[in-house]
């Protein structure tokens, strides 16, 4: 019986080390109480590629690609045209850290400690590579729980361009040290559209200098306007 609820278990795409934490997959920010990622410090426009260690928003970055990555250089960390088959593509002021591979990883360790979940917008090059999956990291970096996103919770962005879905990891403990993400050409990312909270995407910088615009024309016109003192 004890084997059979464990191949059970297996083909629900879901792994578990710790027998005292219960785990579950969400699929939604709404309520989320977890920490964010916030990417603008690479907001440069180039493409960062590391193996890391690197610093990234209060996490410990590092990267272990695979095989059949685009720049054998480790993951990227930044902005740039990148393309994930039929979910769509990513660029202008999207910013992100992607395993450029289609196999291998990346994870991101919290330098604050432990938190009871841990999650970020995320998308991937579907039937590219492994499987897409995260996973939870204990306080000694192992892996305590593992989800298969292609199969649980996939993300279908058809041809779409910086779209992003949530995905994260509960715990009924604080027990949460960080994020393994991999396969399938994964990216993460801090927003749904990829652009960090105050950097507007180029359409943003098109309507705010048409507005300066306006604003400057309005000023032209009111100082034309003569004043008379009786």
């Amino acid at each position: 019986m004890k084997h059979l609820l464990l191949a059970a278990v297996a083909s629900l795409g879901f792994i578990a080390t710790s027998a005292s934490a219960a785990t579950t997959l969400t699929t939604t920010n709404a309520g989320y109480t977890g920490p964010g990622l916030n990417l603008t410090a690479f907001a440069n426009g180039n493409y960062n590629f590391t193996f890391g260690p690197i610093q990234v928003d209060g996490y410990t970055f590092t990267a272990a690609p695979g095989g059949g990555g685009n720049s054998g250089s480790g993951s990227v960390v930044g902005q740039g045209g990148y393309g994930l088959n039929s979910n769509g593509s990513f660029g202008g002021a999207a910013v992100y850290i992607g395993v450029d591979s289609g196999t291998g990883y990346a994870q991101l360790i919290r330098n604050a400690g432990p938190v009871k979940e841990i999650g970020f917008f995320m998308n991937y090059a579907p039937g590219v590579g492994d499987p897409a999956t995260i996973s939870a990291l204990d306080i000694n970096g192992n892996v305590f729980a593992s989800y298969d996103l292609t199969a649980l919770a996939p993300i279908s962005t058809p041809g779409g361009f910086n779209a992003f879905e949530f995905r994260g990891i509960r715990s009924d403990q604080t027990d949460i040290y960080g994020l393994r993400f991999g396969g399938s050409y994964i990216l993460l990312t801090g927003t749904a559209n990829g652009v960090p909270i105050g950097v507007p995407e180029p359409a943003a910088w098109a309507m705010m200098l048409a507005g300066f615009g306006l604003v400057g024309s309005a000023m032209r016109r009111r100082s034309k306007v003569a004043v008379t003192f009786a």
